[in-house]
């Protein structure tokens, strides 16, 4: 059985999602880099038990590329910034879109295959190009824009949630402040969480009609 994000009047719905018969789930989500370049990020999961969730991060231009390929029912791959790679290969009554994920220090290499019926192919061409210009139009907006760990950064709070979370009584709190320390990161201030509850406050306030009590 194969489902997809629910549309509302024909108009798909974002972030789009197509899960095919064999439990393996194909998702769309806009990305951008620390350059400020738009991606669509490709994710496919398996929900077997142990099934690997693996992603690639597509150009505007490879998506492009894409849309021409299934257009004419041509083979294509592609290859992402980190090695990880999506091919698609066509066939008579479905087309196998195949996301693999080259190994690295933390996870295996690992692929998993989404089959798309050929008369979906038509909705996920559509849902690939509203996608992408969800990405393009975040940096139209001037999204802001993500930080990028370095590798060293990403090693410091790697081995930082691994002791946090060897401690005696362990908690999200402990581990978080281990990964913001090892990062050199600030968490808020006393003052900060104040100003947020008080906002918060007046929010709901207005919600509820209770007036709003200006400090």
């Amino acid at each position: 059985m194969t489902s997809s994000t629910p549309a509302d009047s024909g108009r798909l719905t974002y972030p789009y999602c197509y899960t095919d018969g064999q439990n393996h789930r194909l998702n769309l989500h806009t990305a951008v880099d620390g350059n400020g370049e738009p991606y669509v990020w490709v994710d496919a999961e398996n929900f077997a038990h142990g099934g690997a969730q693996v992603s690639v991060w597509l150009t505007i231009e490879q998506v492009a590329e894409l849309d021409a390929a299934l257009n004419t029912g041509s083979e294509y791959r592609a290859t992402d910034h980190t090695g990880d790679s999506l091919s698609v290969t066509p066939g008579a009554t479905w087309t196998t879109f195949t996301v693999t994920r080259q190994a690295n220090d933390d996870d295996e290499a690992a692929a998993v295959p989404v089959v798309v019926l050929t008369g979906r192919l038509p909705e996920l061409r559509d849902a690939l190009a509203t996608t992408a210009q969800f990405a393009q139009q975040r940096i139209a907006a001037g999204a802001r824009k993500p930080y990028v760990l370095t590798p060293a950064e990403h090693d410091r709070a790697w081995h930082a949630i691994e002791d946090a979370a060897g401690e005696p009584g362990a908690d999200p709190g402990t581990i978080l402040r281990a990964v913001l320390g090892a990062l050199q990161i600030l968490p808020p201030s006393a003052e900060d969480w104040e100003a947020a509850r008080a906002e918060l406050h007046g929010r709901r306030g207005a919600q509820d009609g209770t007036p709003r009590r200006d400090r």
